[in-house]
């Protein structure tokens, strides 16, 4: 490895919850805000489309408002993987539609940070820590009539510090808390593919690392958004095209963060291919803009369904490891 990634790593591997956010592009981080990587996109599908998913429906939704996942017509699980120069991520989930009621799901993520050398003053190797975070969940979702779908999820999560050898100077062991999303998906008209999603993300009790009064508060998001399937005449019963568009804010509307995504798919037999894109723009107090475009390629068939996305950003990328994401669900 060159001397300057080999630097890179050593020195960014101990902030890196903190810089993640950076490359990932997620809404509004702040230093005094904990468990900042909750903000990291989850699933290929969604992260291809700029993010701008919180009016869809499906079971990637499950990471996103847990009201998507209410008209789950059949079980389904799913593993999403994701990798940039910071770390590896992967995550589980499974959902199950209950006649009559709605959906259960219940999820799992992990992210790995990577070992580091601890050195003594003279900079010497004499132990390792391991940084990870984990998180458990279960949601529960279902409907009000044609139009209306509402649902709640509820996460654990611990991020750790796993130590060998000397610790100086080392904060091992693990912090804990708890999370809560509250989602609401709305058709104004029964009939029309035009909907609307509003969630409330990351509501829970401070993360405490060392003790009480250093405890940060949980990066609580408001996202309000719409989907929309346009169809024009002459177009090919086969051809599928959805737009999206989100608005993503700190509780209090500040920081704002712009999400737009589109998706085009040609489907034959039981059968689709997807293109999908996205872009996000991010206002600063100080009048610049932090943008970026992302990329996706999605594949179905029958009830196997492939994605593929990359995000393209400076950060992660500038140094060798350019954030990819790749989802696999299976219908059960």
């Amino acid at each position: 490895m060159p001397l300057t990634r080999l630097v890179a790593r050593r020195l960014l591997g101990w902030c890196a919850p903190a810089l993640l956010l950076a490359g990932a592009r997620s809404a509004g981080a702040q230093a005094n805000e904990g468990a900042l990587d909750l903000l990291i996109p989850i699933g290929a599908r969604a992260t291809a489309m700029g993010t701008a998913f919180i009016a869809e429906e499906g079971s990637e939704a499950i990471w996103w408002n847990p009201a998507g996942i209410a008209r789950q017509a059949r079980p389904e699980f799913a593993i999403d993987h994701l990798e940039n120069f910071f770390f590896k991520g992967d995550a589980l989930s499974l959902i199950a539609p209950v006649k009559g009621v709605g959906a259960l799901g219940v999820t799992a993520r992990l992210f790995n940070y990577g070992e580091q050398d601890n050195t003594d003053g003279l900079g010497n190797p004499i132990g390792s820590t391991l940084r990870r975070s984990i998180v458990v969940g279960g949601t529960f979702a279902t409907t009000f009539g044609p139009r209306v779908n509402a649902g709640l999820t509820y996460r654990l999560y611990q991020f750790r510090n796993d130590c060998s050898g000397l610790c100086e100077n080392q904060v091992a062991g693990a912090s804990a808390t708890s999370a809560v999303d509250i989602g609401l998906q709305i058709r104004p008209v029964s009939s029309s593919p035009f909907r609307v999603g509003i969630a409330l993300r990351n509501l829970g009790p401070r993360l405490q690392v060392k003790d009480q009064p250093q405890a940060d508060a949980l990066p609580a998001r408001l996202h309000i958004g719409v989907s929309y399937d346009p169809t024009f005449s002459g177009l090919a019963p086969a051809v599928k095209l959805r737009g999206t568009a989100e608005l993503a804010t700190r509780v209090g509307f500040t920081e704002h963060e712009f999400r737009l995504g589109a998706q085009a798919g040609y489907m034959a037999g039981t059968s689709m291919l997807v293109i999908r894109g996205g872009y996000v723009l991010k206002p600063s107090t100080g009048g610049e803009a932090s943008t970026g475009p992302s990329l996706g390629l999605g594949l179905s068939s029958g009830r196997v369904q492939l994605d593929l996305a990359r995000i393209f950003e400076s950060l992660s990328t500038g140094l060798g490891k350019p954030p990819t994401y790749v989802s696999i669900r299976v219908g059960l």
